[in-house]
């Protein structure tokens, strides 16, 4: 018996270690499965945040471009009444320098009206 009882320590060992190993495996298989169960989720979660975000900046996108399209109308009417002012400022020196002329024509005439009154 003696020689089996040493041989049925090491068989229930060997037993009681497979046990182990098993028990420490499907441990560490259930939670490599509940990490890549996560992973997934949050991978899932990214591709709807993507997808998301896609959508805004498309939306975005055509209201640049609307924005733009009016910077380049407000900046064709911006010339355009540059282009006018620029008219109007010339008219307005022009009407200046005339009614100058006139202030002058008037003067003189004032000039000689009191020199005929005073001879």
């Amino acid at each position: 018996m003696e020689t089996n009882s040493p041989l049925a320590v090491e068989v229930i060992s060997g037993i009681a270690l497979a046990v182990i190993a098993v028990v420490f495996a499907a441990k560490k298989l259930m939670k490599d499965w509940r990490l890549s169960e996560t992973g997934d989720s949050v991978i899932a979660l990214m591709h709807k945040e993507l997808e998301r975000m896609s959508a805004q900046n498309s939306l975005l996108s055509m209201e640049l471009s609307k924005l733009q399209q009016e910077i380049i109308k407000l900046n064709a009417e911006l010339r355009r009444l540059c282009v006018e002012n620029d008219k109007l400022q010339t008219e307005v020196i022009a009407l200046t320098n005339e009614l100058n002329a006139f202030k002058r024509v008037a003067a003189v005439r004032k000039v000689k009206v009191s020199q005929n009154a005073t001879s």
